[in-house]
């Protein structure tokens, strides 16, 4: 099938009543402090104001109709928030410690994050979303790359390096043999933030100069991004990063041949400067803090090795809720034990005893087999919904396909973090939900004026 055959995506009209700059300004706003700083408690208040006053501007839109959510996506969120209610109230039931924490996680947060998308009315937002991206990614780099030039006595310590985290109580650092642990909020953000700006340099498509943001902006956010992950210690992060250029070939695979060639050649380009990067920085690195390539190596290594003799405290403790978790599960396999349970066996945290690292086996022995399965239909149809995109091609195919490789990397990492566990780490499903919200929109309204355009021909006739 040619290209011309293919339907058109239709950007919806822009009415004279679309948001004005300063009304969209709050959400990019907003996405970035979730981005930069999740879990702070100093602007956890901010956080709350902003998403309260998107709703109300996007409320008083939709008097006027001029905000609209497709159906198919209010159903989907509507549909789990109702599944949340039933093992919430299950947990209620049960007296699970989490049950009324769940219940803000998995009923009333979806049902805000759906509203607030029906915001995104226009391509400029979709657009200005990915830049608020690049610019999240470049901020977290430059504050850890501060961050440990300060604590490696490089750069003079002094009162602003510590206000960098917002007073984050749990920002650390640590030196260890080979390599070093940081720890600092905007890291829990990389999993989703450097896949995705690989992906953005890769995905292409002919006759067209679209480019969310000039190239060397994501090649310097790319680079300073790769820095901090191999500075960092993350095991996560370096995982998903070794893993996004294999998940960029599968999904630019499903572009039209056009694209799919460029990309393909962009792709190589960007393994040649991933490989030539991972060579050339292990020498900085021993030079300033006797970082090398064989102790990140073992720092990865190590996360893998569950046997009963690891010296690895994190892999003991995965290993721990493991056991707990099946043998949980094994209890109330069909319908788990109910949101905010706590397995016998293995507490996490004192103060949040129903979260757990190992978080997707945490949802199987907490809903059960059907909820599991529930779930992950939700993500499924994103993934589905996501591919049909990419097949059209033109803008929307081509910004998907950044969104749906962060997001895939971002659930790789999820499963030993959970960083799914809180209001501020959703974002990572609901923003490309937003994108597809939008393509179904254009979609329609491409067809209703197809169907229009044919009727009046056929009245003329």
């Amino acid at each position: 099938m040619n290209s011309s055959s293919k339907p058109q995506q239709v950007t919806p009209k822009r009415q004279s009543g679309d948001p004005a700059g300063w009304l969209v300004l709050p959400g990019y706003v907003l996405l970035f402090l979730m981005l930069v700083f999740p879990m702070v408690l100093q602007v956890l208040y901010v956080k709350a104001f902003l998403f309260g006053f998107l709703m109300i501007v996007v409320m008083v839109g939709g008097l006027t109709g001029r905000f609209t959510l497709h159906p198919i996506v209010v159903l989907w969120t509507y549909f789990f928030s109702i599944v949340g209610f039933f093992f919430v109230l299950r947990g209620l039931l049960a007296g699970t410690p989490g049950a009324a924490h769940a219940a803000q996680l998995y009923v009333i947060w979806p049902i805000i994050y759906v509203v607030v998308l029906a915001g995104v009315a226009s391509r400029g937002i979709l657009v200005g979303l990915q830049r608020t991206l690049v610019a999240a990614t470049l901020c977290i780099a430059i504050q850890g790359g501060v961050y440990l030039l300060t604590q490696v006595n490089i750069l003079p310590e002094n009162r602003y390096t510590s206000s960098l985290s917002l007073g984050w109580e749990d920002q650390s650092i640590g030196f260890h043999e080979g390599y070093i642990g940081m720890q600092f909020p905007g890291l829990n953000s990389l999993p989703f933030l450097l896949p995705f700006i690989m992906a953005a340099l890769v995905t292409q498509f002919p006759k067209t100069k679209f480019r969310i943001v000039p190239r060397f902006a994501l090649w310097i956010s790319l680079f300073l991004g790769l820095t901090l992950v191999l500075t960092s210690g993350r095991r996560a992060v370096m995982l998903v990063t070794a893993v996004a250029p294999i998940l960029i070939l599968a999904f630019t695979s499903l572009l039209p041949s056009g694209s799919r060639h460029l990309s393909r050649k962009s792709l190589a380009r960007l393994t040649a400067a991933l490989v030539l990067t991972l060579l050339i920085l292990p020498i900085p690195m021993n030079s300033i803090f006797e970082g090398s390539a064989m102790g990140i190596f073992d720092r990865l290594s190590s996360g893998f090795d569950f046997t009963p003799t690891t010296i690895d405290e994190g892999a003991a403790a995965r290993s721990d809720q493991y056991t707990a978790l099946v043998r949980g599960w094994y209890e109330n396999p069909i319908l788990g034990a109910g949101h905010g349970a706590s397995a016998y066996g293995s507490i996490r945290s004192e103060t949040r005893p129903w979260e757990y690292e190992l978080s997707y086996l945490a949802l199987l022995f907490q809903t059960g087999i059907l909820g599991f399965l529930v779930y992950a239909a939700g993500v499924v149809w994103i993934y589905w919904t996501g591919t049909k995109m990419i097949r059209e091609g033109g803008p929307g195919g081509a910004e998907i396909v950044p969104l749906l490789v962060g997001m895939s990397c971002y659930l790789i990492a999820n499963a030993t973090n959970p960083y799914l566990a809180r209001f501020d780490g959703i974002w990572a499903i609901f923003l490309p939900l937003a994108f597809i919200n939008y393509w179904l929109l254009s979609r329609d309204q491409a067809r209703n004026d197809s169907g229009g355009h044919i009727r009046q021909l056929r009245e003329q006739s």
